[in-house]
C-alpha cells in the first residue's frame, strides 16, 4: 500500500462527511436503546483521554472499534515509540456541532501518544490505510475519522 500523509484540512475522500458516512438520525443518550449496540474499546495499545471520567470516549460502535483497532496497529508497526491515542469519541456532553457524528459512536478525534502534532499527517495516512469511511486533518491538534453505518 503506498504511503499516504495527510496534509493540513485534507479530506480522504474529498467530499463532505454527511455525504460519506450518512447523516446522523439522532444524538444516543446512556438511555437510548441504540446505546446498547455499543462496545467498550478496552484495547491496550490504545489511550483514551477520559476527561469526562465517564468511560464515554471508550464507547463506540462495533464498526468504529473494528478502525480504531486495525489503526492502532498500524501506529504501532509504524511509529514505534508511539501509540494511538483517542480524545474524543462518543459523546455524550453535546460538545460538537449539533450533526456530529460522534453523537451516535461513529467517529474519533486522534493524536499520538505522546502527542507529536508534527506526526498528524501520517497519523491520517494510516487512518485511511486502516479504513475509515471518511478521515479529515481538521486542525493543528487532531486527526478527525468516521465510519458510515
Amino acid at each position: 500500500m503506498a504511503t499516504t500523509t495527510l496534509t493540513l484540512h485534507q479530506k480522504v475522500p474529498n467530499k463532505s462527511e454527511k455525504d460519506t458516512v450518512g447523516a446522523i438520525t439522532k444524538k444516543i443518550t446512556r438511555t437510548s436503546p441504540e446505546f446498547l449496540e455499543f462496545v467498550r474499546n478496552d484495547n491496550p495499545d490504545v489511550v483514551f483521554k477520559n476527561e469526562e471520567r465517564t468511560g464515554a470516549d471508550m464507547m463506540m460502535t462495533p464498526k468504529l472499534k473494528e478502525k480504531i483497532d486495525k489503526l492502532a496497529q498500524l501506529v504501532k508497526t509504524e511509529l514505534p515509540g508511539f501509540k494511538l491515542r483517542v480524545t474524543e469519541a462518543w459523546d455524550e456532553n453535546l460538545e460538537h456541532s449539533s450533526t456530529s457524528t460522534h453523537y451516535e459512536g461513529r467517529a474519533a478525534d486522534m493524536t499520538t501518544d505522546p502527542v507529536n502534532l508534527a506526526k498528524l499527517g501520517r497519523l491520517g495516512g494510516l487512518a485511511v490505510e486502516a479504513g475509515f469511511d471518511w478521515v479529515f486533518f481538521e486542525n493543528d491538534k487532531h486527526i478527525h475519522a468516521s465510519v458510515s453505518r
